[in-house]
């Protein structure tokens, strides 16, 4: 029990990140020049009604072409993945063998 308790911080702060991922995709896709409106128009119905998997879609179709916040996403990665072996390591350091 204690480590399901554990293990639901570390959850609610992926779950947070994929939100904000979600929302960036969703402001860039509304505020991007596309070459036609309809174009813009089908960019922001995939992203909204899709969820995560519209937004990891359109980030490597479309954003990931302009690498204007290339740093941003680097460290980011490295933020999570630091978060991972942190919340490993205090889960396994305290179960009860």
């Amino acid at each position: 029990m204690i480590g399901v308790l554990l293990i639901v911080p570390f959850l609610v702060i992926i779950g947070l990140l994929f939100f904000a991922f979600w929302i960036i995709m969703l402001v860039d896709s509304i505020t991007r020049k596309f070459k036609e409106d309809s174009e813009k128009i089908v960019w922001v119905l995939v992203v909204i009604f899709t969820g995560i998997i519209g937004a990891l879609i359109y980030y490597f179709v479309v954003y990931s072409k302009h690498k204007s916040l290339r740093w941003f996403w680097n460290t980011l990665l490295i933020v999570v993945l630091i978060l991972i072996v942190l919340a490993a390591i205090f889960y396994f350091s305290n179960r009860v063998i």
